[in-house]
């Protein structure tokens, strides 16, 4: 038995025009929404492209069927209407199946043009069929068409149908992007075509009243209207918020899917069983069938959940270095896991190159000091015995000055060569910066040890051959051991270093081994250094004076103050030892200008106290010499102690005389305008040039001491001597003898015409007061 709806209407024969307008507005909605969906079908893969399908297919179907029967809705005729459900159900799933069906035939890939007419066909067949099925669900009437009508109704279904599946999928608006006033003004177009394919079909259909059962119920006209019209404004609602909720879900996750294809890292998500179903580029440029493959088991065997892993694996692009790691992917139910794999085989590369560059020198490639001190720290740590033999090329700066550093660079790695060859492998050669080199090793045979080292020495006995010339280069070498000699690591290099200076001072080229009175000296001089610290709080540095006696007269005239220390555990101390240690520690220049000061200060006192003006002479190092405010401070001391420039004269040796001659010369020029005296301390110990002598504003000669040394009797040692003082005299310059130590010797200088003589002789260098008790009345006799 057939179920029908009875419909009481009014006999009139116009359209509801408010319901036209209706029928207008779901049609315009539905081609809007139309539009939307096929971007979604278009745009979607798998599952969720039927999902789309399905749906888009639903919502025009129903859109255009909802319009269909808001339209038939607006006809009005004559007598009672009713309607067969069962046909109107069939009309809805021929508007839903043409629709999903013309969606369907155009959403693969890559649709060709022959598929969007197949989609236009079946489209506008189920719209079509749409239409005229729900006319004949009309009872009870007999319909009648006219032909001519219905072919146009027919076209323009087949036309809309066409025109909706090339905007969605073939045209330019597709691929490029649709801006909303297009989609607006394509849906007041389609839905233009949507009614007017209705309202030409009604146009063609001709109704003749058929008496026949008029159902079991009725319905109000305006309530169907309305609930057919919100139902579909319903779904048209849901269909629109999903498309919404969709298109914000699909920017969330285009965003994420560009966050995670951009990283650097390679990235992949794997479910339960360990299938990769998505990996990012960086991972895929790694292992490009990644995708739907298994985790590579070496990540499985090796990670740990939150932890990394470093592992070699060979990729596509050769063998790598990867760090990989693991976690967890937990809630709603997943059982996931995401993989970081970071290829960080460059990384590893730049690590071994700045490893290699921290310790190792970059010029011979050897191990540099810093991994000397690691790999003698672990031998210690072992309990091994280590020998060390520190090595210094003797003449490194003679080829940098005279052939250039490039060539001292070519010479530093032939020297390199002959001394790794000269090496058994036990032996790890280092070097220490500018010319010195270390040999480590594990052995303990003092001997053997020895015989190593010299074989270093004789592997320079050939010369090198550098740029074209032949360069002859000697080493020192000198050896220490541990534990026998040092007690850790830096004690053994610095004891070798200190045999090393040994065998500099016995002549270069030989090799000396750390001994205890190597460790004698080294003990002495770590003392007095202690000992500068406090030594003048404690007025433990002194100033002596030695008379200088005119050699015809024997008059006194003058004095040279001496620098004395007496230490309160090792007793006096040579300057010969301590000034060079003061030098090094760069204390030199307060300790000289307060000699300079104390010198001045006693010239004063002796003037205060009435005696005769003499000579004060004060010894000035080569390194206060040098320094830019020398002549400054020089100025300050006289103003101070209130000593007249006309009495000082500053003793300065030779060798620092003659280095830098323009700037020496200049120094002394303003010395001597300042009325002060300059003498040439230790000649003919240094390599004066007779030319640049002739130049420096000198007034007296002091030889060497040394030249008196087996003086009587030795014709050799007279005749050089008697040249000095002829050439001083030539130079117009007064001579002074030092070390003169018995009459032989001040009576010869008498005969020759030596002017000056100083002496233990005449007097060791004593205090202020027994000078002034002794010498201060032949210095008034004399004056």
């Amino acid at each position: 038995m057939r179920c029908t709806v009875k419909l009481v209407v009014h006999i009139t024969n116009n359209y509801d025009l408010f319901l036209v307008f209706l029928s207008y507005i779901i049609a315009l909605i539905a081609a809007f929404a139309s539009i939307e969906l096929s971007n979604r079908v278009r745009q979607t893969k798998g599952r969720a492209k039927l999902v789309w399908l399905m749906t888009a297919g639903g919502v025009l179907g129903l859109g255009i069927w909802s319009m269909h029967f808001i339209g038939m809705l607006a006809f009005h005729l004559s007598s009672t209407m009713y309607y067969d459900v069962s046909l109107v159900f069939l009309s809805i799933v021929a508007s839903v199946a043409g629709c999903s069906a013309g969606f369907w035939m155009v959403s693969s890939p890559a649709p060709k043009k022959s598929h969007l007419v197949y989609g236009a066909v079946l489209m506008g067949t189920g719209i079509a069929s749409m239409h005229y099925i729900g006319m004949a669900a009309i009872r009870p009437m007999m319909i009648s068409y006219d032909p001519l009508l219905v072919t146009l109704s027919l076209g323009i279904a087949y036309s809309s149908a066409f025109a909706a599946l090339w905007l969605g999928f073939y045209s330019s608006f597709a691929k490029e992007g649709m801006g909303f006033r297009v989609k607006l003004a394509f849906s007041l177009f389609m839905g233009v075509a949507i009614t007017g394919l209705h309202y030409t079909g009604m146009t063609a259909a001709h109704f003749h009243p058929h008496e026949g059962h008029e159902g079991a119920g009725t319905v109000d006209v305006t309530f169907l209207t309305w609930g057919v019209f919100i139902s579909t404004l319903l779904i048209f609602i849901f269909t629109f918020f999903s498309i919404a909720i969709d298109r914000f879900v699909r920017k969330k996750s285009i965003l994420q899917t560009m966050m995670f294809d951009s990283a650097e890292d390679g990235i992949a998500i794997s479910d339960k069983s360990g299938r990769i179903y998505h990996a990012n580029s960086a991972l895929l440029s790694m292992f490009p069938e990644a995708n739907g493959q298994t985790v590579p088991d070496v990540f499985v065997q090796g990670t740990v959940e939150d932890s990394r892993l470093t592992i070699p694996i060979d990729t596509h692009q050769g063998e790598r270095i990867l760090e990989v790691s693991k976690h967890l992917i937990r809630g709603e139910g997943l059982e996931h896991s995401i993989w970081f794999t970071r290829d960080i085989t460059e990384k590893r590369k730049s690590e071994e190159v700045i490893q290699f560059m921290a310790y190792h020198d970059p010029l011979t490639e050897l191990p540099n000091r810093y991994k000397l001190e690691k790999l003698l720290d672990e031998w210690i740590a072992d309990g091994k015995g280590v020998c060390c033999i520190f090595i210094d090329l003797d003449r490194l700066k003679f080829t940098n000055d005279t052939l250039g550093h490039q060539a001292g660079d070519v010479l530093l790695k032939e020297v390199t060569k002959r001394l790794k060859d000269a090496l058994p492998e036990d032996c790890v050669l280092t070097r220490q910066g500018g010319d010195e080199f270390v040999v480590v090793s594990t052995c303990v045979d003092r001997g053997r040890v020895k015989n190593l080292a010299n074989e270093c020495v004789r592997a320079m006995n050939e010369p090198f051959s550098i740029n074209g010339s032949n360069v002859r280069v000697t080493i020192s070498a000198g050896i220490a051991h541990y534990p026998e000699d040092a007690r850790n690591g830096s004690e053994l290099l610095s004891y070798a270093d200190l045999a090393m200076y040994e065998s500099k001072k016995n002549g270069k080229n030989c090799v000396t081994e750390f001994n205890e009175e190597i460790r004698q000296k080294l003990e002495r001089t770590m003392l007095l250094e202690q000992g500068f610290e406090h030594a003048f709080e404690q007025e433990e540095f002194y100033v002596l004076y030695q008379p200088k006696v005119n050699v015809k007269s024997g008059t006194l005239e003058g004095v040279e103050a001496l620098m004395r220390w007496t230490h309160p555990r090792v007793g006096p101390v040579s300057p010969v030892e301590f000034i060079p240690i003061m030098e090094e520690k760069g204390m030199i220049h307060s300790v000289g200008r307060w000699v300079l000061k104390e010198a001045c200060r006693q010239w004063v006192r002796w003037i205060g106290e009435g005696k005769e003006p003499i000579v004060m002479g004060v010894n000035i190092s080569p390194l206060q010499f040098s320094r830019e405010d020398f002549i400054p401070s020089v100025q300050e001391v006289l103003d101070e102690t209130g000593m007249d420039p006309n009495y000082l004269e500053l003793e300065l040796t030779e060798s620092s005389a003659m280095k830098c001659e323009a700037d020496v010369i200049v120094i002394l020029d303003r010395l001597r305008e300042m009325g002060i005296k300059i003498s040439l301390d230790d000649f003919g110990t240094g390599y004066s040039s007779f030319r640049y002598l002739k130049a420096l504003p000198v007034e007296i000669l002091k030889i060497d001491r040394s030249f008196l040394e087996d003086f009587e009797g030795n014709v050799e040692q007279e005749a050089i001597v008697r040249s000095m003082i002829t050439l001083g005299h030539n130079l117009n310059m007064r001579v002074l003898v030092e070390g003169v130590e018995d009459a032989y010797q001040m009576d010869w200088l008498k005969r020759e015409g030596c002017d000056l003589i100083q002496g233990f002789y005449l007097s060791r260098p004593d205090t202020a007061e027994a000078i002034s008790a002794r010498w201060m009345n032949m210095a008034a006799v004399s004056n």
